[in-house]
C-alpha cells in the first residue's frame, strides 16, 4: 500500500506533464475517422481549436462542434462527444501516403 501512495504522486505528475505540454504538439497532424461518433472524413489540426487542455472544438462548415479531448496516443486521437458522451476514436493518417509520394 505504501508502494502504490508513492508511486501515484509521481504518475499524476507525468500524466499532467504530458497533458499540457506534450500533447498539443502531438496533435498536429492530420486525423482519419476511425470509430465512434462521426465529425468528418478527416480533420486536421488547422480545424481544432483547444479550448482549455480538455476541451476542443472542431470547425466543419464553418460550424463548430464540442468535444472532450481524451488523449492522444501511439497514433491515435481520442475524443469524446460533449452532449451525448459518445466515443469517437481517430488514426493519424501518414503525410507522405496522403500525398502520394
Amino acid at each position: 500500500m505504501k508502494k502504490i501512495i508513492r508511486i501515484f504522486p509521481f504518475f499524476l505528475f507525468v500524466f499532467l506533464i504530458d497533458r499540457f505540454m506534450l500533447l498539443p504538439s502531438r496533435m498536429d497532424g492530420i486525423w482519419q475517422f476511425e470509430s465512434g461518433v462521426y465529425v468528418a472524413d478527416m480533420i486536421s489540426y488547422d480545424n481544432i481549436e483547444i479550448v482549455n487542455n480538455f476541451e476542443v472544438k472542431i470547425s466543419k462548415a464553418y460550424k463548430f462542434d464540442s468535444y472532450y479531448l481524451l488523449g492522444c496516443y501511439f497514433g491515435r486521437l481520442y475524443l469524446l462527444e460533449k452532449n451525448s458522451l459518445k466515443y469517437t476514436s481517430y488514426s493519424e493518417l501518414d503525410e507522405s501516403g496522403f500525398l502520394g509520394n
